[in-house]
């Protein structure tokens, strides 16, 4: 993209190219903080996580899974209160809604109806599975199910893009961060490095830093010290836009 917009720059007698900004008011980079809720210990852990990022300044988005576990009376209305937003992780967590067309298709009316019925803008798919061709039909405003690149979830790879774009109608918001359940699980890490290394890497390059946790993974005083130290960066770095995905997907 930068050697593009070079090239076409250096075309012109004044070597300058009008641009829209990527961000508003000026702004550098972008970040959003989103949760995938995967479970009962996950949804006892919601408010709590809600307010470490609130003594931060930071909202968040919650996905929730519509018929896997329940989702005690006025959680939702609790999330949203709390200037974050709710958000839809698919009708259950089996990881079978992409495994072939007539799975996808029988769903779809029930994602629909979430939707609907939870004002939820945005989407993610269970395990980031996910086809391009298929997501649009959504209904979503946003999916945040794409990684930029990540040889370790399920279905490995990623769409090699540190912005959003367009499925169709449909605004990706890449996942740019590596996961919690990955940096503590998979690699045995023991210090944010990775988020706040590539953080620098994504603000540097004008793109998006877009970090999933897991409340089931929040579970102990050291997990979420970790998790409020990547809040406390975030709060430190200037020319960024602190955001949530909605608001994002309307940009």
């Amino acid at each position: 993209r930068r050697r593009k917009l070079a090239t076409r720059a250096a075309g012109r007698e004044d070597g300058r190219l009008p641009l829209i900004a990527s961000w508003p008011e000026g702004h550098r980079c972008a970040a959003i903080l989103t949760h995938d809720v995967e479970g009962k210990a996950g949804v006892a852990n919601v408010r709590r996580i809600i307010e470490i990022e609130r003594r931060h300044g930071f909202v968040s988005s919650w996905n929730f899974v519509a018929e896997w576990y329940p989702i005690e009376a006025g959680l939702l209305d609790h999330v949203r209160a709390s200037g974050c937003e709710v958000g839809l992780h698919a009708v259950k967590h089996d990881c079978k809604l992409f495994s072939s067309r007539s799975c996808f298709e029988s769903e779809l009316p029930a994602i629909h109806r979430y939707l609907e019925a939870w004002e939820a803008e945005g989407f993610r798919s269970p395990a980031t599975h996910r086809n391009p061709d298929w997501m649009p039909e959504l209904g979503a405003r946003y999916d945040s199910s794409f990684p930029d690149t990540d040889p370790f979830e399920p279905q490995a790879g990623g769409c090699c893009s540190i912005l959003p774009f367009f499925l169709g109608d449909l605004v990706e918001l890449p996942i740019t961060l590596v996961q919690d359940h990955t940096l503590w699980e998979i690699l045995q890490r023991e210090t944010i490095d990775l988020w706040t290394e590539k953080s620098e890497w994504i603000a540097a390059n004008g793109g998006l830093i877009n970090l999933i946790t897991h409340p089931d993974y929040l579970d102990t005083p050291a997990r979420l010290r970790m998790y409020e130290e990547f809040l406390e960066y975030l709060a430190s770095r200037e020319n960024g836009w602190h955001a949530l995905p909605r608001e994002v997907a309307a940009w």
